[in-house]
């Protein structure tokens, strides 16, 4: 029992690492584009998934805060926690929420690596 569930545990970590490595050149593509991008992704994706636009935008609808910096942030963001405020969307869209999904799995996967080589070392 125990060989099954160390066989288990080594292939659960092989399919994450291996995702985490397939996703992360376009992953940081599509940061990047998000960041340094036109404003139009961000706007988007705060459209669709921002609980409160005002902290965002001004009176006249522009960015309070359009630093590349805080663009980036609020994108990861958005990546982490789409699987708690998936509900927030209002596209009917496959293609964005595939898009969420794809990203939101990528950086959950670096979390898992990050922690497991944490507690590797602690063991």
């Amino acid at each position: 029992m125990i060989d099954f569930i160390d066989t288990l545990l080594f292939l659960s970590r092989k399919v994450i690492s291996f995702y985490a490595i397939l996703w992360a050149v376009p992953g940081g593509l599509i940061l990047f584009t998000v960041s340094h991008g036109s404003f139009k992704h961000i706007i988007y994706l705060d459209k669709q998934l921002a609980k409160n636009l005002d902290k965002y935008y001004g009176w006249n609808g522009h960015l309070l805060d359009p630093l590349t910096s805080t663009i980036g942030c609020r994108y990861m963001g958005y990546c982490l926690v789409y699987p708690f405020i998936k509900y927030r969307v209002t596209t009917k869209s496959k293609k964005f929420k595939a898009f969420m999904w794809v990203n939101t799995i990528g950086f959950w996967c670096w979390i898992v690596i990050a922690l497991s080589m944490i507690f590797l070392n602690l063991t």
